[in-house]
Formats: structure tokens, C-alpha cells, sequence
């Protein structure tokens, strides 16, 4: 008896409040969404217009995290419902965003994402110029020592520690031009100008991300594109900073 109730066709009624939100049907059966896109739209469309938006304060009510918020946010975009515009004043200044929102899907909104996302060529960067290292050599002390051996000895440590030290500076340049690479696909991504480094901030970012863990490069990059449009590189400089430190199992199996 349990199994046939189950399959039996089921009415549902609905219960009427005073706090609701009148929406078109048309995202609510549109299939390409899944159902995570049609809820945070829906929790979009019930704010009062001019609402100011804030992916951490709406991951705050949902189960989701602030990436997914934002992953979410790229589909409506794809499909129409959503328009993200970067203002500008009469000086052709970047101000803030405008957001709309529309409950059926806009061809030329989704012309507009397709051509901006289409584009092969990648974004402008001014190449922050490349600081040589200056990795001054300790000023030895010449020792009073009376065999040859232990003066070549002396030599080949002082030359084995600037080669490790050189090295480490180069792996940590490479390290930074990547995640440079990724804040200028976030930048394109997001509308946003190129962020752009001197030389002074380009070497702090480098001696910041030694010995650090870098596998959440790319995360890094998108949350210093989207949060930081005042002083994006003091931003991204304490985040590196931030950063957890390398674990070496091998620091005393190298001491012989």
C-alpha cells in the first residue's frame, strides 16, 4: 500500500504570505539552468532595485561558497539573464559596476558575454620590468688557513649557495608572472582595466611568495580582481603574504 501511494500523482497547494516575489516563468523552465542557477536569480530578483550586491553576504545565505556564487553569476550572464557593465564618467574614468537583471533571456546580452569571452587575443599587459637580483655575496673574511684543501672546500659551499639562492629567485619570478597572467584573464573576464605593477611592487610580490604554498594561485587572482579596485596590489601583496608556508621533509637530509 506504502509503494502505490508513493507513485500516485501528487497536488500541490500553495500557502500565500504577505513577503513573496512575483517572477516570469521563463527562467523557472528554462532547462540549460540547473536549479542552483534559478534559486540565487530568484534570491537576485526579490532584492529592491539599486540593492547593493556582495558575494560574501549572499554565500551567507546559502549553502554555497563566494566562488560558487560567482561561478553561478557567470552562467546567468552566458544565458541572458544577467548584463554586467562597468560605468565610466566624462573623463572616461572607471567608476562602479551596474548590474541588470532580466527574468527572460536577452539575445543581445548573450551576444555581448559571447563576444567578449570569444576573443582569442589575449589582454594588453604592461610587463613590469624584470628586477635582476641583487644577491650581494657575504664579504668573507679570509681566513689564516694553512691547507689548500679547506680553502677549496670554503669556495665550492660559497658557490653551491648563491646557485640554490638563484635558483629560488628565479622559481619565484616565474610563480608571480603567473599569477599575473591569471589577474589579466580575471581583469578581461570581469571588465575590469589590467592591474599594472612598478618595479618596487613587482619585487616586494617576489620576495613575498618565497617559500610559500601556491596552489591557490588562480583563486587569489579572481578575489583580487573582484574585491580590491582601490589598491588591487597592496590587496594581493597581503594575501601572498597570508599564504601558508612550504613544508621541506628533506631540510636535514640535506645538512651532510
Amino acid at each position: 500500500m506504502c509503494d502505490k501511494a508513493v507513485n500516485e500523482m501528487v497536488r500541490i497547494k500553495k500557502v500565500y504570505d504577505k513577503h513573496y516575489t512575483v517572477i516570469n516563468n521563463s527562467i523557472l523552465n528554462d532547462t540549460s539552468l540547473k536549479w542552483e542557477d534559478k534559486g540565487l536569480f530568484t534570491y537576485l530578483w526579490s532584492q529592491s532595485d539599486e540593492w547593493d550586491f556582495y558575494a560574501k553576504e549572499v554565500a551567507k545565505h546559502g549553502a554555497d561558497s563566494e566562488d560558487k556564487v560567482y561561478k553561478i553569476l557567470r552562467k546567468l550572464e552566458e544565458h541572458g539573464y544577467l548584463l554586467r557593465q562597468r560605468q565610466r564618467n566624462n573623463k572616461g574614468q572607471l567608476k562602479a559596476n551596474k548590474w541588470l537583471l532580466s527574468e527572460t533571456p536577452r539575445q543581445k546580452w548573450i551576444s555581448m558575454y559571447k563576444k567578449r569571452t570569444d576573443k582569442k587575443e589575449a589582454p594588453i599587459r604592461q610587463n613590469p620590468e624584470q628586477v635582476k637580483p641583487d644577491l650581494e655575496k657575504p664579504n668573507m673574511v679570509k681566513p689564516d688557513l694553512t691547507s689548500t684543501n679547506c680553502n677549496k672546500y670554503l669556495s665550492k659551499q660559497i658557490k653551491n649557495l648563491n646557485k640554490s639562492l638563484s635558483k629560488e629567485r628565479k622559481r619565484d619570478q616565474e610563480v608571480i608572472e603567473i599569477l599575473i597572467n591569471y589577474l589579466n584573464e580575471f581583469a578581461n573576464e570581469w571588465h575590469r582595466a589590467p592591474i599594472t605593477f612598478s618595479p618596487e611592487e613587482y619585487k616586494k610580490l617576489v620576495n613575498a611568495v618565497h617559500n610559500k604554498e601556491t596552489s591557490s594561485l588562480r583563486s587569489l587572482a579572481e578575489k583580487t580582481v573582484i574585491y580590491s579596485e582601490q589598491y588591487p596590489q597592496g590587496y594581493l601583496l597581503n594575501c601572498i603574504k597570508n599564504l601558508p608556508e612550504v613544508i621541506k621533509d628533506n631540510d636535514n637530509s640535506q645538512e651532510s
